[in-house]
């Protein structure tokens, strides 16, 4: 039987045109509303730096849309851009002053007018996934919706199960966009919304069968397979050298990438981009060497292949494989766990392209062990500042700048923390002051001391503050993180507690400290949901297993003959106060 043809339309739109002329589906296969607080920020910085740089157009990325009928397609890929646009635009909608631009939001970009006369009724540009369907049909296509939205929220009148889940996400969309919309003055206001439409772009592609679009999918999302932005720039740069060392540099590229994986390799471009610009990127990868070679930072040829290979080399031994000289044993574990835990569990590497460019310019391994807990405390502060992307990338530059414009590692090491961190967020400039230790005391505090701790920042946080402490807990043969494949965090009074506990626990402190860093401790393999409601004593000698795991802040759980609201408060406050002498200690420097 011949194989389905599948007619594929491609084309560049600009949001305007997307969302006048077409309705949309989300499938019921599709993930969730997924987006949190940080998207949200990175989406509207990102457009509103690519608006007052003066880009003629901002590239939003791919749709893929599978046409179902007349002018309505299934979202196959970019549901949560084009959901989270349709918010921002319901957001500003019950913001603006202007009666005008109200009515012109609501009715071509939010709703598809009917026909009364012809039967037809209005319909939602999107239609989104089921658990949060009445949600947009009654705040966000509604008009003063997502104002009334924030005041039933926050008054508790809408019901979430946890920071996850899909109308917290929708919480998080409408306060970030609102707190952005209101910083800006009228004529800001209407150039933001006008560049929105008129110059941020998708490219979509439609096809028309469901087969055809998954097929699409799986080759749009598969890596590994297309041409990389560092294959690009290896081809250009090869023309640039002589014959005779086109092969030695061909196979010096190549055997850097199979060492570190293709994936790696083109992170460390980029980092390496980082530290040469000195500022955020605004285009593709390629397009940002480009830059770079006509404003004479970087020589294309030798120069350029030197430059990363030579990062590289440190990259692979300082980062990735967490070589050390010159230091002892103790140190050298210390280091490499580090090591260990900032690349599998902080969720942003920010804070690798000044570690690398440190090394660059000293080449001093006990000085380079110092600025590693150094860095490492300085993005865990600003983490649980809610930095955003592009906060972060600002944090990571001023840090590059410092470091080139040092003589010594001890003048890089010694004003780290001297020198207030200014950081702009939309048309607000927001500072951290490292040496108030009481701003830096309350910024740790306001997520360590969460009562839902354990689902911040998507559970990311619990389980990278949990292997951290447990580090410092750890003796000096620990072996690191590496070799632990499975790691997982584990409620010690559950989270649906029967039996035995509901005679110790009220519900009322249930509630209070079920999801606190206190109650939170780690597990080196899948958890056992019925294992998780055994009374204490059980769970620690057949679930915790705690002669063979390999956590101390698990293991010195024996001490407890049992859990109660005593037990605890006392470890709570045990790591609170460990967590402070890690972040905060007396000097920080």
């Amino acid at each position: 039987m011949p194989q389905e043809i599948s007619k594929i339309e491609a084309k560049e739109i600009n949001v305007r045109d997307l969302l006048m002329n077409n309705l949309f589906e989300i499938p019921i296969y599709q993930r969730p509303f997924s987006w949190s607080e940080e998207n949200f920020q990175a989406l509207l910085d990102d457009i509103m730096d690519a608006m007052e740089s003066g880009e003629e157009s901002y590239f939003l990325g791919t749709l893929l849309l599978k046409r179902k009928d007349g002018i309505t397609y299934e979202i196959v890929d970019g549901q949560q851009r084009l959901t989270s646009l349709i918010v921002l635009f319901s957001v500003f909608r019950d913001l603006s002053s202007d009666s005008e631009i109200k009515n012109d939001i609501q009715k071509n970009y939010l709703i598809q007018k009917g026909s009364k006369l012809g039967g037809i009724p209005d319909t939602e540009r999107i239609r989104v996934w089921r658990d949060l369907e009445k949600l947009f049909l009654n705040y966000v296509y509604k008009e003063e919706g997502t104002v009334e939205f924030l005041g039933d929220f926050e008054s508790k009148r809408i019901p979430y199960p946890d920071r996850a889940s899909p109308v917290y996400h929708l919480y998080e969309a409408i306060k970030t966009f609102r707190d952005f919309a209101e910083m800006l003055d009228s004529e800001q206001f209407e150039e933001f919304l006008s560049y929105i439409l008129h110059r941020v772009y998708f490219v979509y592609i439609i096809t028309d069968n469901q087969s055809s679009a998954f097929r699409l999918f799986n080759v749009l999302n598969t890596r590994g397979l297309p041409l990389s932005a560092a294959d690009v720039l290896k081809s250009r740069n090869l023309e640039q050298v002589s014959e005779a060392e086109r092969r030695v540099y061909f196979n010096k590229w190549r055997d850097l990438e199979e060492d570190i994986g293709r994936e790696k390799f083109e992170l460390l471009v980029s980092y390496v981009r980082t530290i040469y610009a000195k500022e955020k990127a605004r285009r593709e990868l390629v397009d940002e060497f480009d830059k770079l070679f006509k404003e004479n930072k970087i020589q294309m040829g030798t120069q350029f292949f030197d430059t990363i290979l030579d990062y590289g080399k440190i990259y692979k031994e300082k980062v990735l494989e967490s070589q050390l000289m010159a230091l002892n044993p103790y140190e050298k574990v210390r280091y490499k766990t580090l090591m260990d835990l900032m690349n599998r569990f902080m969720p942003f590497s920010d804070w690798v392209p000044p570690l690398l460019f440190f090394y660059k310019k000293f080449q001093d391994d006990k000085a380079l062990y110092k600025f590693a807990f150094n860095i490492e405390r300085k993005f865990f502060i600003e983490w649980c500042a809610d930095f955003t992307a592009t906060e972060r990338l600002t944090s990571s530059i001023n840090l590059i700048r410092l470091i080139e414009d040092s003589s010594s590692p001890e003048d890089v090491l010694s004003m780290m923390f001297k020198s207030v961190e200014e950081i702009k967020r939309g048309r607000e400039r927001r500072k951290i002051d490292f040496n108030n230790r009481q701003i830096v005391k309350n910024i740790l505090l306001s997520k360590l001391n969460d009562a839902q701790f354990y689902s911040l920042k998507g559970g990311k946080m619990a389980r990278y503050i949990l292997l951290r402490l447990d580090m410092e807990m750890q003796e000096e043969n620990f072996p690191g993180f590496s070799n632990i494949q499975t790691i997982t965090v584990e409620h010690i009074l559950p989270r649906t507690p029967q039996r035995e506990w509901l005679r110790i626990f009220s519900e009322e402190e249930i509630r209070e400290i079920v999801n606190k860093l206190g109650n939170l401790t780690l597990l080196n393999k899948r958890r056992n949901s019925r294992a998780s409601n055994y009374e204490f004593r059980r769970k620690i000698e057949s679930y915790f297993e705690v002669k063979r795991n390999p956590f101390a802040i698990t293991t010195i759980l024996r001490d407890h003959s049992n859990w109660d609201k005593n037990a605890f408060e006392e470890r709570h406050k045990k790591l609170l106060n460990l967590a402070l002498n890690v972040y905060l200690p007396e000097k920080l420097s």
